[in-house]
């Protein structure tokens, strides 16, 4: 399978959960929070205004239509000055108005989604430093996410502590810590890594969301990618009945990620069967993330069976079960690709689906250049998405070696 321990994902303007509303003509608009009823607050003024679902980002015209409102969020509360006041971990989704009148906010949103992220991170800087409260915020933690980009850790880190030096309890405070987690494991410093996940679960007044969404963050940083899955499944079952526990639906997506990581962990002890039962309740899941690793998991428990099968002689079961693979991981490349935060069940899907082609491609004598095909393919999009290092040069010669034998076979050739 493939190294997941990415430390940074690509973020575009699409992926900052922002879109460009329109220019700052027009009356003040306010910050919208998305509470757990899946409403909008504030309510527009005009009572015949349209209202956009829980689904749905606000319009230029709802916005426009709301009286002034700036949202003040931590890790603990959100609230404005409206009357919403509501434990973070229950607010859904935050916008911020200033992000859509700012001039250097909406330059910098631009650069982005261009992946000019240096011109980005520069704007957002300058952004924070025009503005206040939960814009300065967001433009703060927007810059992070463009130095993460860039690659160099000491700038990142840095931007941390200027974060929360502003903001000591800040509504970002768990996806920094995760960040600086990552860092940490970059170097392999598990401790240290572990110190910044349990500055999370330790913080007075941190929401149930956000605590245990550490704790699978930590299970998976230092024990699943540690190949500790014994230790790792453990602990993915006692954050599932934690996640259980937590009050108005808290807990639910953690649960449906430990589901995931468990039996991830199950698979790699060589219990598929028991595997597929919880990869089968995360599919439940409405969170892409969750779909993604649950489709990943079935597809390699397909794999797994497949094996058997071939192992005992059974070639049409075989290639019935790699099939089966096949869909499933052509699930989360194709359908939660653009989706997802984490592109690590996507890695895993590509990687395993350069095997499954390989392997119908061997068990059609060579001669399915179809399949030998989509098999190169497949080898071509997993390098371009893989970072630079020692896995993806082995990648790089895989896919060279598997042109070689598809060319002998008379696959892959241009026409005469």
């Amino acid at each position: 399978m493939i190294d997941r321990s990415r430390l940074f994902r690509l973020v575009t303007g699409a992926a900052l959960g922002l879109a460009v509303l329109g220019s700052a003509a027009g009356p003040a608009w306010a910050d919208l929070i998305l509470g757990p009823d899946g409403k909008w607050a504030p309510a527009p003024v005009a009572k015949d205004a349209p209202v956009p679902g829980a689904d749905e980002e606000p319009s230029n015209e709802y916005l426009r239509e709301s009286a002034p409102v700036q949202a003040d969020a931590g890790y603990d509360v959100v609230k404005n000055n409206r009357g919403f006041n509501k434990p973070t971990g229950v607010v859904k989704k935050i916008l911020s108005s200033d992000s859509v009148i700012n001039a250097a906010f909406l330059q910098a949103m631009s650069d982005a989604s261009s992946s000019y992220f240096q011109e980005a991170s520069d704007g957002f800087a300058t952004a924070a430093a025009e503005l206040s409260g939960y814009g300065k915020q967001l433009a703060l933690y927007y810059r992070i996410q463009m130095l993460a980009n860039i690659g160099e850790a000491g700038p990142v880190l840095g931007a941390i502590d200027d974060l929360l030096g502003a903001f000591p309890k800040s509504y970002f405070y768990v996806d920094v810590q995760i960040i600086r987690a990552k860092i940490a494991m970059g170097k392999n410093d598990v401790d240290g890594a572990t110190k910044a996940l349990e500055a999370v679960k330790s913080a007075p007044g941190m929401n149930a969301r956000d605590a245990l969404r550490a704790e699978w963050t930590r299970i998976y940083l230092t024990l699943e990618l540690g190949r500790k899955y014994e230790d790792a499944a453990a602990a993915y079952r006692a954050l599932v009945a934690a996640s259980e526990k937590a009050s108005d639906g808290q807990g639910d997506v953690t649960k449906q990620r430990a589901l995931v990581g468990l039996g991830s962990c199950l698979v790699m002890t060589k219990k598929e069967a028991e595997a597929k039962t919880y990869f089968d309740k995360a599919t439940e899941s409405r969170n892409s993330d969750v779909l993604a690793g649950a489709y990943n998991g079935l597809g390699n428990v397909a794999m797994a069976e497949a094996k058997a099968l071939r192992d005992a002689g059974k070639l049409p079961d075989a290639k019935a079960k790699l099939e089966q693979a096949v869909l499933h991981y052509l699930r989360v490349t194709v359908k939660y690709k653009t989706e997802i935060e984490e592109q690590g069940s996507v890695l895993d899907s590509l990687g395993q689906l350069t095997k499954v082609f390989a392997t119908l491609f061997e068990m059609s004598g060579n001669k399915d250049c179809e399949v030998a095909d989509r098999c190169y393919k497949t080898y071509v999009e997993l390098v371009g998405m893989m970072d630079a290092g020692p896995q993806k040069n082995a990648m790089v010669r895989d896919a060279k070696a598997f042109d070689e034998k598809r060319k002998t076979a008379g696959c892959g050739l241009p026409p005469k």
